[in-house]
């Protein structure tokens, strides 16, 4: 698990060295493209231990996404507080992050990807995508982390993450946690064991307001990660931010790093 916060600092440390500068929709940005992390998922939560990540938003976010969110009431309700930026003067958005888990053109995918894995473990059609290209416009944000196809090996289920925009400083450390939970969740929902998440990297950049900071944690200690314990929920439905215990999580101070929209 130290493994992959070494990794995410390589990835920093490339990025710098060979990233193209380039201004985009909102600001200056160093990037690479196509890149991969992958991490496993064992007795540990992929935390960084670095800096101090507010692991509790991403719980809640998830949460939202398995009830289909329509307002940022429905990420506060969990404790995510920072969808704000993308709502509407109502509060209103409209995201296809677990909207079109749940129903796309009728089809509810997180059940449908349940059943294929207790009843066809080892089939390569376990997918859920998000991607929409007539909803594109339309959008509050249009998905980051778009796709993702599910594995079954030996009893443990990995998942294949695909992004296409990734902001490493803000977003990358949400994701690993995020992926992680995911696979946490189907694993209990289909009684296998949390295996491994490789993530796809498309867009992968650098604010340049944000460098600073950057090299402000490439000098901090990494430490080991936290253990995690999933209590007991009845449907994947039901998970709340509550019913995944986080212990011993040792970090650094928090760094600030602004989120942009």
């Amino acid at each position: 698990m130290q493994n992959l916060e070494f990794n995410y600092r390589l990835l920093i440390k490339e990025i710098l060295a060979k990233g193209d500068v380039t201004t985009g929709r909102n600001g200056d940005t160093i990037s690479i493209f196509g890149k991969q992390l992958e991490f496993k998922i064992n007795k540990y939560f992929p935390l960084l231990t670095g800096r101090k990540i507010f692991y509790k938003g991403v719980l809640g976010e998830m949460a939202a996404f398995l009830r289909g969110p329509k307002n940022i009431k429905d990420f506060e309700k969990w404790g995510c507080n920072y969808w704000k930026l993308w709502a509407d003067e109502n509060g209103n958005l409209d995201v296809d992050y677990g909207n079109q888990w749940l129903d796309f053109n009728g089809i509810n995918q997180v059940d449908a990807v349940i059943k294929s894995l207790k009843e066809n473990p080892y089939g390569r059609r376990h997918i859920i995508s998000s991607w929409r290209p007539d909803n594109i416009e339309k959008l509050s944000l249009p998905c980051c982390h778009y796709n993702y196809q599910f594995n079954v090996s030996n009893g443990k289920l990995d998942l294949l993450w695909h992004q296409r925009s990734v902001d490493v400083a803000v977003g990358l450390p949400s994701d690993f946690a995020l992926a992680a939970l995911m696979v946490i969740l189907f694993a209990n929902e289909t009684d296998l064991i949390p295996g491994k998440v490789v993530m796809s990297l498309g867009n992968t950049h650098i604010y340049s307001e944000h460098l600073e900071k950057i090299d402000t944690y490439l000098n901090t200690p990494i430490l080991t990660p936290p253990t995690y314990k999933l209590n007991k929920i009845e449907s994947i439905y039901d998970f709340e931010p509550k019913d995944l215990e986080i212990f011993d999580y040792n970090h650094g101070k928090r760094i600030n790093f602004k989120l942009k929209e």
